[in-house]
Formats: C-alpha cells, sequence, structure tokens
C-alpha cells in the first residue's frame, strides 16, 4: 500500500491529473482520494495515516489503583463484585473493564487450587498436638527447633 501511494505523489509531481493517477493506479482509487493523499504530502512530507487516538479511557488512575486494592483485599473476589463495589461510591464501569485494569495491574484470574480435606482422624492428632504444645514457652519452641535442626542435619551426611 505505501508503494502505491509513493507512486501515487510521483506521479502528482510530474504533472498528472488526479483523474489520470486514479486511472493508472487503480484498485478503486478516486480523484478525491488521490487530492487527499496529496495534500497529506504536501502538509506532512509523509504518505502514511497517522495514527489514530484510540477511545479515551473511562476510569482515572485513582480508580485503577481502587481496583486493584479491592481485588488484593479479597483475592476471591470476580470483576462483578468489585464492579459492584465500585457502583457503591458512585462509579460507573463495565465489569470487562474492571478485568481490563485488573489484568492491566498484573492481576491474572486464575481458579485456586483446592486443598485436600482433613479427615477425623488428622484432625484428632492435630488437636490432640495442639493441646500438648499449648503451654510452651518461646524457650521450648527455640530447643524443639534446634533439636530437630540437629536431627536433620545427621541424617543427611
Amino acid at each position: 500500500m505505501p508503494k502505491k501511494r509513493a507512486v501515487v505523489v510521483a506521479l502528482h509531481s510530474e504533472g498528472y491529473s488526479l483523474r489520470e493517477i486514479a486511472s493508472k493506479v487503480g484498485g478503486g482509487a478516486t480523484p478525491s482520494s488521490i487530492r487527499k493523499l496529496c495534500k497529506r504530502f504536501q502538509e506532512r512530507n509523509v504518505v502514511t495515516i497517522a495514527p489514530g487516538k484510540g477511545r479515551k479511557v473511562c476510569t482515572s488512575d485513582k480508580t485503577d489503583r481502587r481496583i486493584a486494592r479491592l481485588a488484593l483485599k479479597n483475592r476471591k473476589a470476580t470483576a462483578n463484585e468489585i464492579n459492584l463495589a465500585l457502583q457503591d461510591s458512585c462509579v460507573n464501569v463495565l465489569s470487562r473493564s474492571v478485568r481490563r485494569r485488573l489484568f492491566n495491574a498484573g492481576l491474572r484470574a486464575r481458579i485456586p487450587r483446592e486443598r485436600p480435606y482433613l479427615n477425623d482422624k488428622q484432625r484428632k492428632k492435630r488437636l490432640a498436638w495442639a493441646r500438648e504444645h499449648l503451654e510452651w514457652t518461646k524457650d521450648d519452641w527455640k530447643k524443639s527447633f534446634v533439636e530437630r535442626r540437629n536431627e536433620n542435619f545427621h541424617i543427611q551426611q
């Protein structure tokens, strides 16, 4: 496409009329499109189209930070739930916008991993262990930690 535009500009500088250029280039080129291209080349000295500015962002930086903070506060909250929390404070955005802001903040949607549930036997063992160690002091815990570390050290050697 840029080659075709360069040809149009070259033909125009050689003195061809807009209709003649349109018929030589072909491909549905009209004299008005040729005129616009030549005018753009005279103004900016480029044959490419300027990039668009895109749509305005519907949220402010402050709202973006708030969306990320709400997501971090409740890791299992969905975009719809975060959106409802925003609507309570009169911020109206789409859930899709919330998802986009979370993605831009580096918060990707993940399904939390299932933990295996404890059976009755395991629960009773944990409770018994907790009751045994309920009265332990800091020194008891330090001593236990040092003993375990030494045991592991001897096993590894």
